[in-house]
């Protein structure tokens, strides 16, 4: 037997270690929880919409129960502020009822039924792929991670989940670990579909992310770390998909006339977005490109707003180290770029001028934090070699008057290539749990950019079809029987339809 070892979270505010001691996960464990999911995927993947539609009631029933317990923890874990904490409380809570709607509705399955006298008889619909293991993000220790949008969706979609819990807030997923796994005891399916494992070490990850069991990969984290998983996943004897979400700069662009009439305005706005929750999302604006020369109030507002902004409190002491090393070395390596920060760790700012910016182009990677880059463009056709240059992003923005948009309409498109999401008014900051969003891009923003990683269309990750051909109906799943039980609007030979047959 394994003498188990242990680890400590870190109080993100003092940087010193909370009492709670969290154990490595042992080999026996591992071997458990990845058997158990093997065991249950069958059971799991056969079980109704229905059923795992009240199974994710009562996983937000129970989290619901731990609300102070996990509040308080969080609070202590993320060093972030209680309205944060209760904010994404219950956006966490609202994925949860969002995908226990989406199955109570049943049409996420997809069915479709080709029958005709001249053919056979071809259904199909959208099956589960089997267990899977989700790693909880660093900056999003309730959303993006026990009982996060990668959980709850795999959950919803069937498949047994394994969660492998991120070590700078280990208490807190186990308290909302806790809260799923009493729902699992509730529930009629067995122990196998869900199982949360710890480590502070990577060594964890990569032996889930290898293990034959496991069918696909949930990732939030550093372009490393999701590069490293997905080239782990093709050495596999049989490859498996990872969905990683690894990074972006999320790129402001500021057209002429929008400028010139709400330059200040508009600063204010730039700032709130790159300082909400101290730089730490995902949807953070890291670069601003403007067009033309930038009216002294804009840089003036940008400037007192960062330098009379606090410094802020990062999730885990590593995070705040790695931001200013970054941010030292950039300064370092590219003398040329003006660089605003009033202390280290501090919010910052930056500026360069549209030709430094193409001769190095590195100016361009995410700095995870409170860091905005402005790039300022002579003209036109510099400002769509910048935009050319971008790797993939999460989302851009394009503010900019009517006039602007017809001026420019080369923008729009050239962005449309680069983005999942593109919005022509606000900040990216903030992401709405909707069926029409789109969290994902091109890569290296996510490692598939067909998928989003929020909404309810985070399901279709989890699922492959399967098609049935001239199968008996005993034998049939109900959502392609011929008496439509579930009352399912079908695609039948090509008209959609709540008919029987």
């Amino acid at each position: 037997m394994e003498n188990p070892t242990f680890f400590y979270s870190t109080a993100a505010k003092t940087g010193q270690a909370l009492p709670e001691k969290h154990f490595e996960a042992t080999t026996q464990e591992i071997e458990t929880a990845l058997s158990a999911a093997e065991a249950a995927t069958l059971p799991f993947a056969q079980s109704s919409a229905r059923e795992r539609a009240n199974f994710l009631g009562q996983i937000a029933l129970q989290i619901e129960g731990r609300r102070e317990a996990i509040l308080e923890r969080y609070q202590q874990e993320s060093g972030l502020p209680q309205g944060r904490a209760q904010g994404e409380l219950q956006r966490t809570l609202s994925q949860i009822q969002h995908f226990k709607q989406l199955l109570e509705a049943g049409h996420y399955v997809q069915a479709s039924i080709h029958k005709t006298a001249e053919g056979p008889d071809l259904r199909k619909m959208l099956y589960p792929l089997g267990p899977i293991v989700v790693f909880g993000a660093s900056n999003f220790p309730l959303a993006f991670s026990t009982a996060g949008g990668d959980t709850i969706s795999a959950l919803a979609a069937g498949c047994p989940v394994v969660v492998k819990a991120h070590p700078y807030h280990t208490g807190t997923s186990s308290l909302v670990a806790e809260a799923i796994t009493e729902a699992v005891a509730l529930s009629p399916f067995p122990n196998g579909v869900f199982a949360h494992l710890q480590s502070a070490t990577h060594a964890l990850g990569q032996q889930l992310a290898m293990d034959h069991r496991i069918k696909g990969v949930g990732f939030t984290g550093s372009l490393a770390g999701g590069k490293a998983l997905c080239a782990l996943a093709q050495e596999r004897e049989v490859p498996i998909p990872v969905f990683a979400e690894m990074g972006s700069t999320n790129p402001i662009v500021i057209l002429p006339e929008k400028m010139k009439k709400e330059a200040q305005t508009l600063a204010q706005a730039l700032a709130d977005s790159v300082l909400l929750g101290n730089g730490q999302f995902c949807t953070n604006p890291g670069l601003v490109y403007a067009l033309g020369k930038l009216p002294d109030s804009f840089s003036a507002t940008l400037e007192e707003v960062f330098t009379k902004s606090p410094t802020g409190t990062m999730v885990h002491p590593n995070i705040a180290e790695a931001y200013q090393k970054k941010l030292q070395a950039i300064q370092e390596k590219f003398p040329a770029l003006k660089l605003l920060q009033k202390a280290p760790f501090a919010p910052a700012l930056g500026q360069v001028s549209a030709d430094y910016f193409q001769a190095h182009p590195e100016l361009g990677d995410e700095v995870f934090g409170p860091f905005t880059l402005v790039v300022v463009h002579d003209n036109v056709q510099a400002l769509a070699q910048s935009i050319q240059q971008l790797d993939g992003q999460l989302t851009a923005t394009i503010l900019a008057t009517v006039d602007d948009l017809a001026a420019y309409p080369q923008i729009h498109p050239l962005l449309v290539q680069k983005v999942g999401r593109l919005l022509f008014d606000g900040v990216p900051t903030g992401v709405a749990v909707t069926t029409a969003m789109q969290h994902g891009g091109p890569y290296p923003a996510s490692s598939d950019s067909r998928f989003t990683a929020v909404g309810s269309d985070a399901i279709y990750r989890w699922l492959r079809p399967v098609c049935y051909q001239d199968a008996p109906q005993a034998v049939l799943p109900e959502a392609l029987q011929d008496h439509n039980p579930l009352e399912l609007e079908r695609n039948i030979n090509n008209q959609w339809t709540k008919e029987t047959l």
